[in-house]
């Protein structure tokens, strides 16, 4: 049999792979593995918005260095994006998940013994590293495992992960922080590093790697990284991403300590207005997982970044009740309803933009290289409301929404789509 029928046999061999139910116990371990590591990717996340307050009182940060390190982490999840991604497709998603899992964890747990400014950033980088590498990897694998046929909703709802960890985040800042202190904080949020060996004894390889594998097809070769079949998702993936996360970063990163030094709020009362844009951003999580099978991609996201703009401009005409947080909190609804529900098409439509040797490194690489360029958000809001106030930087989030709106239609409609490719 000469190379080429070979080459075709093994590819038509592929195809007619058969994905695992989305109702099988190995589809719903794989996404239980993903689900758990980025409930607490995002917890690391914005548990540090929060702990870095008491931080910064007790080392006298400036607020200047205090965006140092929002910024430094947002920017080394773009390293994490790219490096994980590329692992995952060189040695297997499973794997990649544990690693990259353990890496944040244990930078999270060295920052718990911070001594100085300098030892801080390094640990935050550091973990930041590892929170890059997870939602990349752990959507891969979600999006070769559940059927096509659902796999929007399952993937939307292991974006919605995210508000769990903020949740999970704020009520930490709120009900353990004051009591145990920033440093016990940090321990304890070290404590997912036992995933790792519920992904090691649970999750399952992805079966569609694992064939491409076998039949010598896992990687791609180098050429392929400079064709446009690639960087024209790319490029379209990492607009479209930083469009909605400059915006949510934008005006959410340094919010906690606007709403405890300007709007004169406790630590406890910030941590719990965190709390409720999670909430808010599940929500709109959860309904989009409902949608986006049924309507398809493209519209879920137009229409959930029309719902978030909507959501701004109203949160703009009522910030003058926002210490009262009445009127204002169900324009805040809208706008982080908008945020999650935008946020978690991404799972979905950026996997299935790119075929299987280069998914994880294609989308992770997309969507962290996005998160990384936020790093300018917190410094440019910092440098910006004292000036300005903060609702100027509400209306910049609703012109980017505007425009995501607009970007979905630059996609391809792939509900339903062959992912074996």
């Amino acid at each position: 049999m000469s190379m080429k029928q070979q080459t075709i046999t093994a590819n038509s061999s592929l195809m007619g792979s058969i994905q695992i139910s989305a109702g099988s116990s190995a589809s719903w371990r794989a996404f239980m593995a993903a689900y758990l590591g980025w409930v607490f990717d995002y917890f690391e996340v914005y548990f540090l918005t929060i702990v870095i307050v008491p931080m910064a009182k007790e080392f006298g940060w400036t607020t200047g260095q205090i965006s140092l390190i929002l910024s430094s982490q947002l920017a080394s999840l773009a390293v994490g994006g790219v490096l994980w991604g590329y692992l995952c497709d060189r040695f297997g998603r499973r794997w990649a998940l544990q690693l990259c899992i353990l890496q944040y964890c244990v930078g999270t747990l060295a920052r718990a013994f911070t001594p100085n400014f300098g030892y801080m950033l390094f640990f935050t980088i550091f973990a930041g590293v590892g929170i890059g590498g997870e939602y990349g990897v752990g959507q891969t694998l979600v999006t070769e495992t559940v059927s096509k046929e659902r796999r929007g909703a399952w993937s939307s709802m292991l974006y919605s992960g995210i508000f769990i960890g903020i949740v999970l985040a704020a009520a930490a800042g709120g009900l353990v922080l004051p009591y145990v202190g920033w440093s016990w904080s940090l321990i304890i949020a070290s404590a997912p590093v036992a995933l790792v060996v519920l992904i090691r004894l649970s999750a399952p390889e992805s079966s569609l790697w694992e064939q491409r594998k076998l039949a010598g097809q896992h990687l791609a070769s180098g050429h392929e990284f400079i064709q446009p079949s690639f960087l024209k998702p790319l490029l379209l993936c990492y607009v479209t991403a930083t469009l909605q996360l400059f915006a949510y970063y934008g005006i959410t990163t340094l919010m906690p300590t606007y709403l405890v030094n300007v709007a004169g709020f406790s630590l406890t009362k910030a941590s719990w207005w965190v709390f409720f844009t999670g909430l808010a951003g599940l929500s709109g999580a959860t309904v989009a997982a409902f949608c986006i099978d049924r309507i398809g991609r493209r519209l879920t996201l137009s229409l959930a970044a029309i719902i978030g703009a909507v959501g701004g401009i109203l949160v703009f005409l009522l910030w003058s009740e926002l210490k009262s947080l009445s009127e204002i909190l169900t324009p805040f609804f809208l706008l982080y309803a908008g945020f999650g529900a935008t946020a978690s098409v991404f799972g979905s439509l950026f996997s299935e933009v790119f075929p299987v040797s280069l998914r994880a490194t294609g989308m992770s690489s997309a969507l962290q290289l996005a998160r990384g360029t936020t790093f300018a958000a917190p410094l440019l809001a910092s440098a910006l409301y004292p000036v300005i106030g903060y609702p100027p930087l509400i209306i910049g989030a609703v012109i980017l929404l505007i425009l995501l709106s607009l970007m979905a239609w630059a996609f391809p409609e792939t509900s339903g789509a062959n992912v074996d490719y």
